[in-house]
């Protein structure tokens, strides 16, 4: 509740959508603030998704921001790429596989594997032209590793038909990873994005049906005995063939 001075003209404290404060012989009057935070299930479930898409946007236009034909005036440069690509949250939902619905796969790209070793955390990929005898033009390809968390570990941009992604994981706190790349093509009409191409997820937890429980980030360690891991009713459930921990 406001306390008003009717002679001075002001008040301190909270009175309706505003609140007074009074220094130095003057009232300041100033909008109360109020929350942003979504209110229910369905809004949190659409501000999770925007918040995956973000992530990945926001790593793609510190590298590809001049081959992507967008206008930063007003916004910030993520939320521009976010903007454009908004038809990839579908059902208030998104995953990598939702870029199709935006980025052509019209002269997709080849993903080739060379190497992945699971014990190390080293891995290269290879990414080209699906048929290299084609004329390309001008065109530069952006590729990148993401994990389950929506999180690039490692990307790269190339000039031509060829790219090489290579790099170590610093630590595993993620299930999977997904490389992905695509294109960016001069047309006379600007920069056309095209050639999405995204792979099956590659899991780093669960190797050769082997559960590698520290290889996760675990606030309290797990316990194991003679290489079992044994989770409490508290910590564990199995819902529809999934175990989720907490």
């Amino acid at each position: 509740m406001g306390n008003i001075n009717l002679l001075k003209a002001g008040y301190h404290g909270k009175v309706g959508q505003t609140y007074g404060v009074h220094q130095k012989g003057q009232y300041i009057i100033k909008a109360v603030p109020f929350s942003h935070a979504p209110h229910n299930t369905t809004q949190n479930k659409a501000k999770n998704a925007f918040t995956r898409l973000n992530k990945v946007c926001s790593r793609v236009v510190k590298s590809m921001w001049n081959y992507l034909n967008l206008s930063d005036k007003g916004m910030y440069k993520n939320n521009a790429l976010c903007k454009a690509w908004k038809n990839a949250l579908k059902e208030n939902d998104f995953i990598m596989e939702n870029l199709y619905d935006v980025i052509s796969d019209k002269g997709q790209l080849q993903i080739t594997e060379i190497v992945f070793d699971p014990d190390n955390f080293v891995f290269a990929y290879s990414i080209g032209e699906l048929y290299p005898n084609v004329p390309t033009g001008e065109q530069v390809i952006y590729a990148g590793i993401i994990t389950d968390k929506f999180v690039t570990k490692a990307d790269i941009t190339a000039k031509g038909g060829q790219a090489l992604l290579s790099s170590v994981f610093d630590f595993i706190d993620f299930a999977f990873y997904q490389v992905w790349a695509f294109k960016s093509v001069k047309t006379a009409r600007g920069w056309q994005l095209k050639g999405l191409s995204i792979t099956d997820p590659v899991f780093l937890i669960v190797v050769a049906e082997v559960f590698y429980t520290m290889r996760w980030r675990w606030q309290i360690d797990p316990y194991v005995i003679e290489e079992t891991a044994y989770f409490s009713d508290l910590n564990a459930s199995i819902e529809t063939e999934i175990l989720y921990i907490t």
